[in-house]
Order: structure tokens, then C-alpha cells, then sequence
């Protein structure tokens, strides 16, 4: 049982990581790729120069309401680009949602009648470079659309610009070419202060680990918990309560492993679609909306009956599964109760999916928090399969108690924070 005592140190020591990384210096994330005109670009080879880099969404449909900044501020970067003045390098990170449209570029040249020549990069779901720099586009969770950051010579972040967000109208407004030049001038004399400006993902792995424990005395799963698991591990019982306890105990992290492995798969899908939901701050509202729902759901239940077929062939399956390999089979276990128990404890789960969706977290940043909050769901597990017979049924009894407290406690805190993203929306900020 040694190899399952190394497993459960190792994922308790992840879930005690914390993914911020923040430094003194804001050094630009690296990044290369190539541009729509076939260049080869890697920011590496901008050291020693100013570096304006320049970050919108812009395609085919286009954001009416942030038309206008956009193309002002690209006819700005083409004066500045006709210059050809050394030692200041134009990079366009352009994000893309729509593959069917033509590349920005194109559109620019097409519509405003302009000749763009400086580095343009097109960047598309899942936004591998976009997602780099999401703590400089933000504002209030919200993307300032378009952005402009100022890179200097060692490739530190100096300045940064808001230029509009939707939903919010200008922030620093539109950056002219003369003013943009005048900065540029500073930074290669050393005139800039260098801006502080630390990673904004607001959520710890740790935070989430005990989210995670907290979700687990939902009612609606514990019975069938306790019961499958009390069923199979008593079953395999022949008196031995040490063999017991170690059998409960390598079961159980192999049910949170198998528990945690689909919440970091869903935790990489909804990374992915982070940045498409809260371009705006209308992601705000209609959260603020879905979460109020779900909080009021937890004290009234919604009927439903989705997963229920699935639960059913799954349980059967797992029957088989375990009559081979115990381990195995509460490794499945833990896949069947992540998947199936979803719709059961919705108003508990898509919470968690939605604050880790407002963190705009990097794909792996993301699969990682929601295995962190796997593990803390599945610990209390844990501790129920490796007690002995007659312990299980007395934590079990004082576990269901304490859970239909717990729950209506965290029912309050997501109607409260279903106001608070309300409130965003109206841009009244309380964080």
C-alpha cells in the first residue's frame, strides 16, 4: 500500500499550490508564431527595441459598439508605422472567434483604405497567446477591447492601455501616434517607471481543495456514496480491520483520482471557452442570473431527471468492474459519480465552473484548479472507506446532519454572490 500513501501525499501537496505567479518585474510572456503574411515572429528577437504590442478582436461580424476605437487606434499604429523609425517594433495580436472570416488584417486594409505593414498575428480558440496577456486586457473582468501594452528593451511590461471596453465605454481612451511615440522615446531613455502590476487569478488551488470539501456534504450524493462504497468494501471484508483499512484507503484514492480526472478535463474546456463568455461584461449579468437561480434551487429543487439512464449503466458496469480489481473498480466509480452526479448538484458545481471561468486561467491553470477541487471533494471519501464498519456508520449519520446545514449555508453565499456579479454589470465593483 505504499504506492497509494505516495499518491494521496502527492495530490494533497498540489492541492496546497497556488497558481498566481507574479513578479516584481512584469516580463512580457513569451510568445512566437507565425504572421498572416507568412513572417516568422518571436518576441525574443524585439529585445533592445520598444515593442508596441497591440491586442483586439477584430473580424467579420464585428463589434459595432467597439468599431470605431478599433480603427482609430489601427490608423494611429499605421502613422506611426510609415515612420520607420529604428529601435520601435508594432506587433497586432488579433483574436479570432469566427474561422470563417478573413483575417483582420485584410479587413483593415479593405475598409479603411490603409497599408498595414508591421507584424499582425491572427491568434484563435483556445487563444494560445491571447491567454498571456488576459491579466493586461482585463478590466473588471471584463476585455478593454482594444488594449495597448509598451514593452521595453528587456522586454518588461512598462505601460498598459485600455483604450474601450464594452459595456463600459472609454477607459484610457484612444492612444494617438505622436503620444504613443513620445512614450516610446521615454522608455529608450529610461524615463518609465516600471509598472507593478501582479498576475490577477484571484483563486488558489488551495481555495479551491476546500471548496471542494465544502461541496461534498451535498445531501443529494451522500447517500448513494456511503451506500455504494460501505456495499462493496464491506462485502470484501473477511474481520481484518487493519486489511480493511488499507483496502478503504487505496480504494478511496482511486475514486478521488478518477473524481478528480474528470473535473480536470472539464476544468480544460471551460478555460477554453473562458475568454469567448466574458468578453464582456454582460458575462457579469447573465451569471450573476444563472447563479441566483441555482442558489434558490438549492433550498427548492428543480426536477430532473437528465443523467439518470447513464447513472443507471454506469453503476452496472462498475458491479462487474469491481468483482475484478476493487481498486479499478472505485477508479471508474469516482468517473461514473463525477460525470452523473453533476445534474443532481448542479447548483454546487457550475459555480465552481463559472469562478474559475472570470479568472480567464490558462487551459492547464484551469484543468488544475478543478483537480484541486476534485481532491477536496473526495477526501472526506477517503476518510469514510478507510474507517472500520462501525465507524463508518456513525461519521455517515453526523456527515448527512452537518451537510444539510452546510448546504443552506453555501446556498446563502451563491445568492449573495449572484447579486455581486449582478452589481458588476451596473459597474459597481466590491472586488
Amino acid at each position: 500500500m505504499k504506492s497509494t500513501s505516495i499518491i494521496l501525499l502527492i495530490i494533497l501537496l498540489l492541492s496546497f499550490c497556488h497558481p498566481s505567479i507574479g513578479n516584481d518585474e512584469n516580463y512580457a510572456p513569451f510568445f512566437s508564431s507565425v504572421t498572416v503574411d507568412g513572417k516568422n515572429f518571436s518576441l525574443n528577437d524585439c529585445k533592445g527595441n520598444v515593442t508596441i504590442l497591440h491586442i483586439q478582436n477584430f473580424e467579420n461580424p464585428l463589434c459595432i459598439e467597439c468599431e470605431k476605437e478599433m480603427r482609430d487606434q489601427i490608423i494611429e499604429l499605421a502613422k506611426i508605422s510609415e515612420e520607420k523609425i529604428e529601435n520601435i517594433t508594432i506587433v497586432t495580436i488579433n483574436i479570432r472567434k469566427n474561422y470563417a472570416s478573413e483575417d483582420g488584417k485584410t479587413l483593415a486594409e479593405k475598409w479603411y483604405k490603409i497599408n498595414l505593414t508591421w507584424y499582425w498575428i491572427e491568434d484563435f480558440p483556445p487563444y494560445s497567446i491571447a491567454n498571456l496577456y488576459s491579466k493586461y486586457y482585463t478590466v473588471d473582468g471584463a476585455f478593454a477591447n482594444p488594449t495597448i501594452l509598451l514593452i521595453n528593451q528587456s522586454l518588461v511590461v512598462i505601460r498598459v492601455y485600455h483604450i474601450y471596453c464594452m459595456g463600459k465605454g472609454e477607459i484610457d481612451g484612444l492612444q494617438k501616434a505622436e503620444s504613443l511615440l513620445e512614450d516610446a522615446k521615454k522608455i529608450l531613455a529610461g524615463e518609465f517607471d516600471i509598472i507593478n502590476k501582479k498576475s490577477e487569478n484571484k483563486i488558489t488551488f488551495f481555495g479551491m481543495f476546500i471548496l471542494g470539501i465544502i461541496t461534498s456534504f451535498s445531501p443529494c450524493s451522500l447517500a448513494l456514496l456511503i451506500s455504494m462504497i460501505s456495499y462493496v468494501f464491506a462485502a470484501k471484508s473477511d474481520g481484518n480491520f487493519k486489511k480493511e483499512a488499507l483496502i478503504g484507503l487505496g480504494a478511496g484514492i482511486f475514486f478521488t483520482l478518477g473524481l478528480s480526472i474528470i473535473f480536470f478535463i472539464i476544468g480544460i474546456m471551460i478555460s477554453s471557452i473562458g475568454f469567448f463568455v466574458s468578453i464582456s461584461s454582460l458575462f457579469y449579468l447573465i451569471a450573476g442570473i444563472i447563479l441566483l437561480i441555482l442558489g434558490i434551487n438549492i433550498f427548492k429543487p428543480l426536477k430532473t431527471e437528465f443523467g439518470g439512464q447513464f447513472k443507471e449503466r454506469g453503476i452496472n458496469f462498475f458491479g462487474k468492474l469491481s468483482s475484478k480489481s476493487l481498486f479499478l473498480g472505485a477508479f471508474f466509480l469516482g468517473i461514473i459519480f463525477a460525470v452523473g452526479w453533476a445534474p443532481c448538484a448542479i447548483s454546487l458545481v457550475l459555480p465552481v465552473f463559472i469562478l474559475v471561468m472570470t479568472q480567464k486561467a490558462t487551459l492547464l491553470i484551469g484543468g488544475m484548479l478543478l483537480f484541486a477541487f476534485g481532491i477536496g471533494h473526495g477526501l472526506p471519501v477517503i476518510f469514510l472507506t478507510t474507517a472500520t464498519r462501525g465507524m463508518k456508520a456513525r461519521i455517515g449519520s453526523a456527515y448527512i446532519k452537518a451537510g444539510k446545514i452546510i448546504e443552506k449555508v453555501f446556498a446563502v453565499a451563491i445568492i449573495v454572490i449572484a447579486f455581486l456579479f449582478i452589481l458588476r454589470y451596473f459597474g459597481i465593483n466590491f472586488w
